[in-house]
């Protein structure tokens, strides 16, 4: 059985807590997650992303949870034109881009992909400690 929750955000710094408290609500609704600290830091960094780069023109943006019977998908549509996301070199000097390295570290899968029309969604795989694979089957 496959769940789904969306909900659009303007594109604010102020709604990237009212983004992590949405999927956070919907993943109790669900009956929880294991890796629930996880999915709240992604949520955090995508929708943050989304805001600083993913916006420019101020558009909406889009936070998406599918949970699947071997895992959780999560996904953030935004507006951008291009669809790459940039993992920056590691630096202990810099005081910003860690956020998608440390993404990378919490999640089993992540990727970019286009949108139709215009835009990008940026996209992370939970697997669910019950799932008997060792990959995600939620993969777009």
């Amino acid at each position: 059985m496959q769940h789904l929750a969306q909900h659009a955000f303007s594109a604010t710094p102020q709604t990237v807590s009212t983004a992590r408290d949405f999927a956070m609500r919907a993943l109790d609704t669900w009956g929880g997650c294991r890796r629930r600290d996880d999915v709240r830091a992604c949520v955090s960094e995508l929708a943050g992303n989304a805001v600083q780069h993913g916006s420019p023109d101020g558009r909406d943006y889009l936070l998406r949870l599918i949970r699947h019977p071997h895992c959780l998908h999560v996904e953030v549509h935004d507006s951008a034109r291009h669809s790459r996301v940039r993992i920056p070199p590691a630096s202990l000097s810099e005081e910003s881009g860690r956020g998608m390295r440390i993404v990378q570290e919490l999640c089993d899968d992540w990727g970019v992909r286009a949108l139709t029309g215009e835009g990008k969604a940026v996209w992370t795989c939970f697997r669910r400690p019950e799932a008997r694979t060792s990959r995600c089957s939620c993969t777009p």
